[in-house]
């Protein structure tokens, strides 16, 4: 047995309650014959992009044992569920107890001290808006065209 990370993303109208959220990880690694060692939710966010039509989801981090072959059938359960929309598994050797938890402290001591979020969730949004800027990059860092060939060799014929 190897020791997996996973990080669920959850439907947000089915992970308002943690308990569901649990409740549902529990029963994939019941199925799959793994042993959950730690399962906390990490928060709800605003998705990059729409996942099966929704722009929020409810994520929650989970670390267990489980065989290596039982992974495929993690993720198949998750395919077939409607209220988990993804999953992230990878393996997490080494990792203890005591660093499970700080990594949920740190993660929240994060949370709590970016008070420069807007209502949805977005650090830079007003930033990006106010240089003129989508937030993936400024329009001056693209690399200039090529002009086409038929134009090269149309004038070495004259």
């Amino acid at each position: 047995m190897k020791q997996y990370e996973a990080m669920f993303l959850f439907d947000p109208t089915f992970g308002a309650a943690f308990e569901a959220c649990e409740a549902e990880v529990r029963r994939i690694m019941e199925r799959a014959e793994a042993e959950l060692l730690f399962c906390k939710q990490w928060e709800e966010r605003r998705l990059a992009f729409r996942v099966d039509g929704r722009k929020r989801g409810v994520y929650v981090l989970t670390y267990f044992n489980a065989p290596p072959s039982k992974i495929g059938s993690i993720e198949r359960d998750v395919q077939l569920s409607e209220n988990v929309l993804r999953v992230l598994v990878l393996t997490a050797e080494g990792v203890t107890p005591e660093m499970m938890e700080e990594a949920m402290t740190a993660q929240r001591r994060g949370v709590e001290e970016s008070g420069d979020r807007d209502q949805d969730g977005d650090r830079n949004r007003d930033r990006d808006r106010d240089r003129g800027r989508s937030g993936y990059g400024n329009n001056d860092d693209r690399r200039p065209r090529r002009r086409p060939r038929m134009a090269e060799t149309a004038g070495a014929d004259d």
